[in-house]
Formats: C-alpha cells, sequence, structure tokens
C-alpha cells in the first residue's frame, strides 16, 4: 500500500537576481527634476544650475528637493506649494507619456531573463505613478517585477531601505546584481550585498562609487554578457 500523499510544490526560492533604479536606471528622470526644479526656483528668485542642484542632495522626494535647493541658496522655505505642485506636474507627464526605456538596460534585462534569473525595479516614486511609468517603459509586459517600498526617506535608498525591500519581496538571501545611478544607491546596494554597476548620469558622475564593479557612461558601453559574467557568481 503506498504512503506516498500528493502535496503542492512550493516554487523554489530565486538564488540570484539584478535590481535597478526604475526612473533613474531604466528612464532619465533626474534631467526632468532639474528641469522643473530650476524652473521653479526661478519664481523664488534662485537660479539653478547643474552644480547647485547637485551639491543639493537631490532627494526623489519633490518637496525635500524644492527645499534643499531653497536653503543652499539662502532662501526662505515657507509658501512652496506652487513649486512643488511644479516640479510634481512635470514629473507625472514624463511617467505617463515621457519616458523612453534605456536600450542598454532592455538589453541586460533580457539577457538575465535569458538565464531564468528574475529581474526587479525599485522605485522612490508612489505606486500609481510607478505603475504607470512601468507601463510606458514596457517592464511590465517584460516581465519585470516592481517593489514599492513601504517607507521613502529624503535619501533614498540608504542601506535601511535596501535591506527593508530585499526582505519585501523575499531576495535577502540572494545572489544579488543591482544598476544604480547615485553613490546613496550604491553605497546601500554594497552594505546590503549586492554587487553594484553604477550608471552615473551628468548630476552624480562627480559622486564616489568605490567598491561598484563597474561605472560605465552607459549600459551600452559593456555587453551584457561581460556585466553578467563579472556579477553573477553562478
Amino acid at each position: 500500500m503506498s504512503t506516498e500523499e500528493k502535496t503542492e510544490e512550493t516554487p523554489a526560492r530565486a538564488t540570484h537576481a539584478l535590481i535597478f533604479e526604475l526612473e533613474y536606471v531604466a528612464a532619465n528622470k533626474r534631467q526632468v527634476e532639474f528641469d522643473s526644479i530650476k524652473s521653479a526656483a526661478a519664481t523664488k528668485g534662485v537660479e539653478v544650475t547643474p552644480v547647485s542642484f547637485s551639491r543639493s542632495g537631490m532627494s526623489p522626494l519633490s518637496r525635500a528637493a524644492v527645499t534643499a535647493v531653497l536653503k543652499q541658496a539662502g532662501k526662505k522655505t515657507d509658501a512652496i506649494e506652487k513649486a512643488v505642485a511644479e516640479v510634481e506636474k512635470a514629473a507625472t507627464a514624463f511617467c505617463e507619456n515621457g519616458a523612453e526605456l534605456d536600450k542598454g538596460l532592455e538589453k541586460l534585462i533580457k539577457a538575465t531573463q535569458a538565464k531564468n534569473i528574475p529581474v526587479l525595479a525599485f522605485t522612490a516614486l508612489p505606486e500609481e505613478k510607478a505603475n504607470k511609468l512601468m507601463d510606458q517603459l514596457g517592464l511590465a509586459e517584460m516581465g519585470v517585477e516592481l517593489i514599492i517600498p513601504d517607507e521613502v526617506k529624503d535619501s533614498f535608498p540608504r542601506a535601511d531601505a535596501w535591506l527593508k525591500m530585499l526582505k519585501k519581496c523575499d531576495k535577502e538571501d540572494a545572489t544579488l546584481v543591482a544598476v544604480v545611478s547615485s553613490q546613496t544607491a550604491c553605497k546601500g546596494g554594497l552594505t546590503a550585498g549586492a554587487a553594484c554597476i553604477a550608471v552615473p548620469d551628468q548630476y552624480t558622475a562627480f559622486q564616489d562609487f568605490s567598491g561598484a564593479k563597474m561605472v560605465l557612461n552607459s549600459l551600452s558601453d559593456a555587453k551584457p554578457k561581460e556585466i553578467l559574467d563579472l556579477t553573477l557568481r553562478m
């Protein structure tokens, strides 16, 4: 008499994963932030340059970003609702209609998925706006999983944010390849145990990316196989 019983199979946990910044690696939202903050700050008599924007901290939160720029210029930070609304409006338009998927990242995603490795995007955007950006870029259709953090602080994502996100998506024990655009994201990812590929933009190019496996001007500067062979440790 057989004692075997049918049991539901539990999907195996992923041992590896690729994770990237949605709005700053897959798309170029930081340029939109600069343009809109520059315009909004001008109404307060503040001239924002690429250098002053870079030095402001470039928070992903519109209110914090506008406040930092004004404080840096020695201006009052009250009555900024109109300025914040202008920055938010620009971000919404970008997420819904203006964003284009980085071609180098697209190739890297496909090469990673060909190895049956999950690909994830994390974001500082509110969930509704992030989902619209995912759709605009075609990432949802490509099978990329979106991680919405439970909390986004003025400086994001630091190490604690990384650890919470990885726990949330059950990847805290996986071998991670993280594609990031800023020093904050890189240092946080390294602390969480990820192998980081840094792709700074014109506003973060001066930052410290020590510890990253690669620092590239563009993901198109390296073949996906080269990136994965260097970082996956399979």
